[in-house]
C-alpha cells in the first residue's frame, strides 16, 4: 500500500521548537524502554546459572482462564480457519494409479503442495488448486522431496529454488523457475527437465533434505548419515561441479568396509533436520529420538559435528527437573525447531515429545549462558508441559506427531479416537507477565494431518539482526499474524494465529464497540496503556473496510484511555529514590521473575489475574507529581513501536560490492519506509481527526513543558500543591509535542524514502568526504531530532542530481514539497527553480534570452528572500558573470532580514556595546555581503593575473540597467571592478557599503578609496579611527578623505593629532611628514589666515620649529651613538614624541653635550644669554681645533668649515652668531697656528656677511688689541694689521658688484682704518713691508 500525502500543519514556514522535539523524543525513548525491558525467555523461564534447569505447566497461572465468562474466551480465540481447500480432483484421480509408493507434503515458500505417486511428482498451489505442474522424468520409485534455496551466483537469475528429488539409485536436482505476476509474484511454476545434477546415492536411502538460506544442502538418510551436496559454479574437484560429502564419517572411515560400518553400527536414521539460519547451527533428529548439534561455522561456510544427546539422557534430565513424572510423559521425541537469534540469545532448539511437552534446550552450559555462542554441547534448560498438569485444564494433547515452533507459538497435531486435532499454543497475550503463560486454543481437523508448516513472513527491520526482537504484541503493527498450513488426506486447511490487535478487532466486531465484558476481560489482561496502544492500531487504520472498526477502536480508545490524575507524593521515598541512583526507567514486575520460585519444591498459588498480568505501568510517571493516562501513554508506546525499527539505528552502512570498491548505502530500504510510513501517516490522522488532539496548540507555556516535564526527578520534591488541572496541562503539552514530532518524522521518512528511490549510494557519493562521515555516524534519532542540516544536505544533492543530468526540476521538487514541505520549503522549491534556470543559461546564445533567464531568475530569488541557500546562488549568478544581480540580491537580502534598519542604527551610535539585538542585525547583513565582496575578490584576482597581459580591449561597461556584465568579450578586468564598485556605492545600503570599504582597505585599494564622495566614507573612517586609535593606516586615510574633499582644517587637525600622538608606531620623521602638510593644509585657500584659525596656523608653524630642533638632537644623538650611553632608548625616546623646546634643552642637548643643538634651542626660543652662547661657540671652536690635523692652514681651514657651516643657520640671528667674538677668537686660533693672515677674511667674506660689518669689526678688534697683551708679543703685533689688509684687498678686488652707495660708504669705512693702521706703524720698526702694502691699498681705494 503507498503512503497517503505527509500530513502538514500550520507550521510550514517554521522551525519546529527543539525543546518540543525533545519532549517526544525523550517520551518515546521511555517507551522503547518499557517495550524492551519485557521478559526474554529465559526470564520467562527463571533460568540462572543456580537453578539449573527449571519447569512450567503445572500452575493454573502458565494456562490461564478466566472464571465464569466462558463467552469471552471464545470472543479470544487465538487460532483460526480461515481457508479449508479440497485436494485438487486431478490429484485425488492419482491416487487410485499408486503401484509402489506415494508421499505428500508442503512447499510453503512457494504457496504449494506436493505429491509423488511412484516415479512421479504433482505440484500445485494449496490455497487455490491451479497452476497443477509434474514432473515424470524420473526412473525409479521417488522416496524422498526437498525444496532449497540455490547458492547465489552458481546459477542464472531465473532459478529461483532447486527441488531435491530422492530415489533409492539417485538424487536429482531440478531448477524451479517461475513467471512473475503483478508486483513480483510468483505465478506460474516451471520445472526444468534437464536435471541440474544428478548424483548417486552409493546405496544411502534419504529420508530428509534441507537447506539453509544461503544456498547449502543437505540430506540425511535412513542409515543414520548427513549428507551435504556441495555445488559450484565452475567445474572443480577433479572436474566434477558437484558431489555428495558424508559428513557423518570421520577421514579414517575409508579404510574401513562399508559392510563392517554397518554390521558395527546401530541403524538410527535422521528423520528431520532443522537449521539456525541465524547463527549458522544445524540440528538433527533421529528416529529413535536423539539430537545431534553440527556447526557450520560462523560464516555458514564450514562443518564440524558437536555433541549428539540421546533420548534417554534427555529424558532422563526432564524427570530430574519435573520429579512428579514419571518418563512416559517425556518420550519419545517426535519433532525439533531450531530458535533463531531474534527470538532468543540463549535458546538454541525446541524439541517436542509425543505428548506435547517441550524442551528448550541451549547449545552452551548454564554457567556460560551468554548469547549467541558457538555451539559446544547441547543442555536443558527448561521443560514446559503442555495443558492439561493443572488443577484447572484436564484435556491434554495425546498422540502427537506433528509439531511446528516458532516464535514463543506453537502448534501440535494430536491424534484423539482416530481424529487428528490442532493445539495451539502461544504467549502473545501475556509479554510483560511475570513466569511464562501461555493461551491455547484447539481445532478438529477434517482428517488426517499429514504436514503442517508456518509461512513465514520476515521482517527485514526485525531478522536482520542478532538482538533479540521484541514481543509480538510490539511488532504486530507491522507485521502479518502467523499462518500455518496443515494438509490433511482431504486438503488444505490454513490457519491464522491472531495478534493481540485481531482478537480486540474481533471483540469490537462481535460487540459493535460496546463496553461488553470481552472488551473489558482484553483492556484487563493486555492493561490499558498496552491495550490503548493496540486498539489505536485499528484506530488510525485507513482502508474502506475498516472505517466502523476504526471508529469502534476510537470509542474503545477513549473509553478505557482515562485522564490524567495527581500521583501520591511521598518526598520521603522520592529523595531516596533520587539519592539511592534508581533510573526513573524501572520496571515493576517484568523485567527480573522471582528467582527460586520453582525451585523451592512447590508452586506459587495463582494470584488474582489483573495483578499476574501487571505490565510496568508507573515507567511514563515515576517519579512525577503525575499519573498520565493510558490513553497518553498508549499513544507514546504506539509511537514507539513505529519508530523502533529505526530509532537508534544507524543511518548508512558502508558495503563493499565487489572486494574492491567500498559504498555507502542505506540501512533501510524503500520498502521499509513505506511501512513505516503508512503507520506513522495513519497514526497522525487518527491526532488530527480526532478534537481532543487537533485542538492542542502550540502556544500554551511551552516553556513549562521544557522546563518541568522531565526534570521532574529535581523538582517534583517542591511541587506539592499541584492541581489536576496541572496535570490535564501536562499531558496536553506533551501531546501536542507528540503531534509536531509524528509530523516531523513523516516527512523525515518520506523524503529517505525518496532518496532510496533515486540511486542513495550514488547521492551520497557526491557528498564531501566529512559529510558521508557525519551520516555514518548519526542515528534516525539523532536524524529526527537535530540534524535538519544532514536532511538539506541530502535534499541539494538530490535536486543537484537532477541538474547534472540537465532534467527538469519541477517534478522532484513538487514531490519534496509534498512529501517533506518543513524540509523542502516553499523557497527551496523556487531556489531550485532558479537554479535549474541559471545552469540552462549557458546553453543559451542570444544575450536577450539570457537576460530575461536572469532577470527571472533573480525575481524568483526575491520572492523568497532571505530563506535562501544565498551561497549557492551568487556563486552562480558569479560563474555567469551577473554581478549586478549578486550586488541586488544581497541588498534585497538585507532589507528583508532588517527592514527597520537595526544594524544602521546600531553602527552609527558611538556607545553601542549594550545592543547586541543591533549587533546580531549587523553581522547578519554582513554575513550576506560577503557574497558581494567574494565577486570583487575574484574580479581582483583576476585582475591580479592579467596586469601582464596586453589587453587590447578598452571598451568600457556602460549598460546601466543591465544585470549581464559579460557583453564586453574578453573585458578589461579593471573597468568591470571599478564597475561593480560603483554598483555598490550607488546601492543604498550603507551596511554594504561598509563591507566595500573595509574590502578596499584589506587590499590596500587606498588611492581607489578616498576619491569616493560618500558620506558613509566619512562615517565609517570616523567610526574606524575611533574604534582603533593606533591604527595610523585609518587616521591616514581619514585627513586624505578631508584633503580631497577641501575640508583642509578637519585634514590639519587629524595631521596634527597624528603628529603629536604618542607611541613608537610613528616616527620623528613622519611626525614632521605630518606636520609639514597640516601646514600646507592651513594654507591652502588662505584658509589658515581666517581670524579663528590663524592661531591654529601659528601653533603648528611652532611646533613645525621645535619638532626641526628634535630632528636635529636626533641626527645628532644618532652620530654620537657610541660615544652616548643607552643610545637606543635616547632613540626611541626622540621618536615617541614631540618635545617641548625646553625639555629638549634640559633633557637632551645639555646633558649630552650637544652644542650645535644648544645653538639651535636658542636660537628657536630667542634666547639672548651672550655669555652663554660665547661659551657654546668656545667649545664649539675648542672642540674643532682639537679634531683638526695637519698644518696651521689645514687645521685653520677645518675650524673655518665648521663656522662657516653654522654661519649659514645663525648669520641672520646675532644673538646665536656673536660675529665679534667669533673673529676675535678665530685671529686668535690662526696666530697661533702660524696660518695664513687672509683665511679668515677670505673665509668671512665667502659666509656672505656684509663688508660694512667684516671691516667694523676688524677696527674694534685693533682698537681692543692695543689693550691685550697677546697681540702686544712680538710675532703677533701685526696680525690683526695683515688681516685687515687681506680684508681690504677682498673688497677691492670685488668692489664692482656694490652699488655707488655701498661702495662709497664701504671706501670710506677702509680709507679710515687704513690711515689708522698706517699712524700705528709709522712709529714701529721693521714694518716697511706692511706700511708700503698699506699705502698701495689706501691708493687704490682713492681711485674708486
Amino acid at each position: 500500500m503507498m503512503p497517503s500525502a505527509v500530513p502538514t500543519q500550520s507550521m510550514d514556514n517554521t522551525q519546529i521548537p527543539v525543546h518540543k522535539m525533545e519532549i517526544a523524543a525523550r517520551n518515546v525513548d521511555k517507551s522503547l524502554l518499557m517495550d524492551s525491558n519485557a521478559p526474554r525467555l529465559t526470564d520467562f523461564m527463571n533460568i540462572t546459572p543456580q537453578t539449573g534447569s527449571t519447569a512450567s505447566g503445572l500452575t493454573d497461572q502458565d494456562y490461564p482462564t478466566i472464571s465464569g465468562m466462558p463467552h469471552v474466551m471464545n470472543s479470544m480465540t487465538q487460532i483460526k480457519c480461515v481457508n479449508s481447500v479440497p485436494l485438487p480432483a486431478e490429484i485425488v484421480d492419482h491416487f487410485t494409479h499408486v503401484q509402489c509408493h506415494c508421499m505428500m507434503g508442503l512447499f510453503v515458500d512457494i504457496n504449494r503442495a506436493w505429491l509423488t505417486v511412484d516415479s512421479d511428482i504433482y505440484v500445485w498451489t494449496y490455497e487455490e488448486n491451479t497452476d497443477l505442474a509434474y514432473f515424470d522424468g524420473v526412473n525409479e520409485t521417488i522416496i524422498c522431496v526437498g525444496l532449497v534455496k540455490p547458492k547465489p551466483g552458481v546459477f542464472h537469475a531465473f532459478i529461483k529454488y532447486l527441488l531435491v528429488l530422492t530415489t533409492a539409485v539417485d538424487i536429482i536436482v531440478l531448477g524451479v523457475t517461475f513467471t512473475e505476476g503483478p508486483g513480483g509474484l510468483m505465478e506460474e511454476i516451471q520445472l526444468i527437465p534437464d536435471p541440474v545434477f544428478m548424483i548417486p546415492t552409493d546405496g544411502a536411502t534419504i529420508s530428509t533434505i534441507a537447506g539453509t538460506s544461503d544456498g547449502r544442502l543437505f540430506l540425511g538418510s535412513k542409515e543414520g548419515n548427513l549428507y551435504e551436496i556441495s555445488y559450484q559454479a565452475e567445474t572443480g574437484w577433479f572436474g566434477k561441479r558437484c558431489k555428495k560429502v558424508n559428513l557423518s564419517t570421520s577421514a579414517l572411515s575409508f579404510l574401513v568396509p562399508s559392510f563392517l560400518n554397518a554390521a558395527l553400527s546401530e541403524e538410527d536414521g535422521i528423520c528431520q533436520i532443522s537449521i539456525d539460519n541465524s547463527r549458522h547451527i544445524l540440528y538433527t533428529l533421529t528416529e529413535k529420538g536423539s539430537i545431534e548439534v553440527c556447526d557450520l561455522g560462523e560464516k555458514g561456510d564450514s562443518f564440524s559435528r558437536i555433541t549428539k544427546i540421546s533420548q534417554a539422557t534427555l529424558v532422563n534430565q526432564a524427570m530430574n527437573t519435573v520429579k512428579t513424572l514419571d518418563s512416559q510423559n517425556f518420550r519419545p521425541i517426535v519433532s525439533i525447531s531450531a530458535v533463531e537469534a531474534y527470538e532468543s540469545g540463549n535458546v538454541n532448539l525446541v524439541a517436542v515429545s509425543q505428548t506435547g511437552v517441550r524442551f528448550y534446550m541451549s547449545v552452551v552450559g548454564l554457567s556460560y549462558l551468554q548469547p549467541n555462542q558457538r555451539p559446544y554441547t547441547l543442555t536443558l534448560l527448561h521443560v514446559r508441559l503442555p495443558p492439561g498438569y493443572s488443577a484447572n485444564i484436564t484435556v491434554r494433547p495425546r498422540a502427537v506427531h506433528l509439531s511446528h515452533y516458532r516464535d514463543r507459538n506453537l502448534v501440535v497435531i494430536s491424534t484423539v479416537n482416530e481424529k487428528d486435532v490442532l493445539w495451539c499454543m502461544s504467549s502473545d497475550l501475556f509479554p510483560f507477565s511475570q513466569t511464562l503463560m501461555e493461551a491455547y486454543n484447539t481445532v478438529n481437523l477434517d482428517g488426517t494431518a499429514i504436514a503442517v508448516a508456518e509461512v513465514r513472513h520476515d521482517l527485514h527491520l526485525y531478522s536482520a539482526t542478532m538482538q533479540e526482537a521484541p514481543p509480538m504484541v510490539v511488532r504486530q503493527h507491522a507485521e502479518a499474524p502467523h499462518k500455518y498450513v496443515v494438509l490433511t488426506s482431504h486438503g488444505v486447511q490454513v490457519f491464522v494465529k491472531l495478534r493481540p490487535v485481531d482478537l480486540l478487532k474481533q471483540i469490537l466486531r462481535d460487540s459493535h464497540g460496546l463496553d461488553t465484558e470481552p472488551l473489558k476481560a482484553f483492556f484487563m489482561i493486555q492493561k490499558e496503556d498496552q491495550a490503548c496502544a493496540t486498539s489505536l492500531i485499528l484506530a488510525s487504520l485507513e482502508c474502506d473496510d475498516n472505517t466502523e472498526i476504526a471508529e469502534y477502536a476510537t470509542r474503545a480508545f477513549f473509553m478505557f484511555g482515562g485522564e490524567p490524575k495527581l500521583s501520591p507524593v511521598n518526598t520521603t521515598n522520592m529523595c531516596k529514590l533520587k539519592l539511592s541512583g534508581v533510573s526513573m526507567f524501572s520496571p515493576n514486575i517484568i523485567s527480573t521473575p522471582a528467582p527460586h520460585q520453582l525451585q523451592q519444591g512447590g508452586y506459587p498459588q495463582s494470584p488474582n489475574l489483573s495483578q499476574t498480568l501487571s505490565p510496568h505501568q508507573t515507567s511514563f510517571n515515576a517519579p512525577s507529581p503525575f499519573t498520565f493516562s493510558p490513553k497518553h501513554n498508549g499513544l507514546y508506546l504506539y509511537l514507539g513501536r513505529i519508530l523502533r525499527p529505526v530509532w537508534n539505528r544507524r543511518c548508512t552502512d558502508s558495503v563493499c560490492t565487489d572486494g574492491k570498491t567500498v559504498i555507502i548505502t542505506s540501512t533501510i530500504n524503500s520498502e521499509d519506509c513505506i511501512c513505516i510510513l503508512n503507520n506513522l501517516t495513519a497514526l497522525h490522522n487518527f491526532l488530527t481527526c480526532n478534537t481532543q488532539f487537533s485542538n492542542i496548540t502550540s502556544t500554551s507555556t511551552s516553556t513549562a513543558v521544557h522546563g518541568s516535564m522531565y526534570n521532574n526527578t529535581s523538582m517534583n520534591v517542591t511541587r506539592v500543591n499541584q492541581t489536576i488541572q496541572d496535570a490535564q496541562l501536562e499531558e496536553r503539552q506533551s501531546l501536542d509535542a507528540l503531534k509536531m514530532f509524528v509530523c516531523h518524522c513523516c516527512q523525515i521518512i518520506g523524503l529517505w524514502r525518496i532518496l532510496c528511490d533515486h540511486q542513495f549510494h550514488s547521492l551520497i557519493g557526491a557528498l564531501v568526504e566529512n559529510q558521508q562521515q557525519v551520516l555514518q555516524n548519526t542515528t534516525f534519532k539523532e536524524l529526527f531530532l537535530y540534524r535538519q542540516d544532514v536532511c538539506s544536505v541530502l535534499i541539494t544533492t538530490l535536486v543537484n542530481s537532477y541538474l547534472g543530468d540537465n532534467a527538469s526540476v519541477d517534478s522532484i521538487s513538487a514531490k519534496l514539497r509534498e512529501v517533506c514541505p518543513h524540509l523542502y520549503k516553499t523557497e527551496d522549491a523556487a531556489y531550485s527553480k532558479a537554479n535549474e534556470i541559471l545552469k540552462s543559461i549557458r546553453t543559451v546564445q542570444n544575450n536577450d534570452e539570457k537576460e530575461e533567464m536572469l532577470f527571472a531568475a533573480l525575481e524568483l530569488c526575491k520572492s523568497v528572500a532571505p530563506n535562501i541557500n544565498i551561497n549557492e546562488v551568487c556563486r552562480e549568478f558569479t560563474s555567469l558573470k551577473a554581478y549586478k544581480a549578486v550586488i541586488e540580491l544581497c541588498h534585497h537580502c538585507g532589507r528583508k532580514i532588517d527592514p527597520e534598519k537595526v544594524a544602521e542604527s546600531f553602527y552609527n551610535t558611538d556607545d553601542n556595546a549594550a545592543d547586541q539585538e543591533g549587533f546580531n542585525y549587523y553581522q547578519k547583513r554582513m554575513e550576506i555581503y560577503k557574497q558581494v565582496l567574494n565577486v570583487l575578490d575574484s574580479l581582483y584576482v583576476e585582475q591580479n593575473q592579467n596586469q601582464d597581459s596586453n589587453v587590447s580591449q578598452t571598451q568600457a561597461y556602460t549598460g546601466t540597467q543591465s544585470i549581464l556584465l559579460d557583453g564586453l568579450g574578453q573585458f578589461n578586468v579593471g573597468p568591470v571592478m571599478k564597475q561593480v564598485i560603483n554598483e555598490v556605492l550607488d546601492c543604498p545600503d550603507e551596511i554594504m557599503h561598509v563591507a566595500l570599504y573595509e574590502w578596499m582597505v584589506s587590499k590596500n585599494m587606498t588611492s581607489d578609496l578616498i576619491k569616493i564622495r560618500k558620506s558613509s566614507l566619512e562615517t565609517y573612517l570616523k567610526r574606524t579611527s575611533t574604534q582603533h586609535p593606533d591604527n595610523t593606516a585609518v587616521m591616514d586615510l581619514l585627513w586624505k578623505y578631508y584633503e580631497g574633499n577641501s575640508n583642509h582644517t578637519a585634514a590639519a587637525k587629524i595631521l596634527n593629532g597624528l603628529a603629536s600622538r604618542s607611541g613608537n608606531s610613528v616616527t620623528l620623521k613622519e611626525r614632521l611628514s605630518y606636520l609639514a602638510r597640516a601646514i600646507m593644509c592651513m594654507r591652502s585657500d588662505k584658509v589658515g589666515y581666517a581670524p579663528c584659525l590663524g592661531m591654529f596656523l601659528r601653533d603648528l608653524e611652532d611646533k613645525m620649529e621645535v619638532a626641526k630642533v628634535q630632528e636635529q638632537i636626533l641626527d645628532a644623538v644618532i652620530s654620537l651613538r657610541d660615544q652616548i650611553p643607552n643610545a637606543r632608548d635616547i632613540i626611541n625616546t626622540l621618536n615617541s614624541e614631540l618635545f617641548e623646546i625646553s625639555q629638549l634643552y634640559e633633557n637632551f642637548a645639555e646633558p649630552y653635550k650637544l652644542l650645535e643643538c644648544q645653538l639651535a634651542i636658542i636660537d628657536c626660543a630667542g634666547y639672548t644669554d651672550s655669555i652663554l652662547i660665547e661659551s657654546i661657540w668656545q667649545q664649539i671652536l675648542s672642540n674643532e681645533i682639537r679634531k683638526s690635523s695637519g698644518s696651521g692652514n689645514d687645521r685653520i681651514s677645518q675650524v673655518l668649515t665648521k663656522v662657516k657651516h653654522l654661519a649659514r643657520k645663525y648669520a641672520h640671528s646675532p644673538h646665536c652668531f656673536p660675529l665679534d667674538y667669533i673673529v676675535y677668537e678665530l685671529e686668535i686660533v690662526c696666530a697661533k697656528l702660524k696660518a695664513d693672515k687672509h683665511l679668515i677674511p677670505t673665509t668671512l667674506v665667502s659666509m656672505n656677511i656684509t663688508f660694512e660689518k667684516l671691516i667694523t669689526v676688524y677696527n674694534n678688534l685693533i682698537m681692543v688689541s692695543v689693550n691685550d697683551h697677546f697681540w702686544n708679543v712680538e710675532e703677533n703685533e701685526f696680525h690683526l694689521s695683515e688681516a685687515t689688509a687681506a680684508l681690504i684687498n677682498c673688497f677691492l678686488n670685488s668692489h664692482d658688484s656694490f652699488n655707488s652707495v655701498e661702495k662709497r660708504k664701504i671706501t670710506s669705512l677702509c680709507q679710515d682704518i687704513v690711515a689708522t693702521l698706517l699712524s700705528n706703524l709709522y712709529s714701529k720698526p721693521n714694518t716697511e713691508y706692511l706700511v708700503n702694502q698699506l699705502r698701495s691699498i689706501q691708493a687704490k681705494l682713492s681711485r674708486i
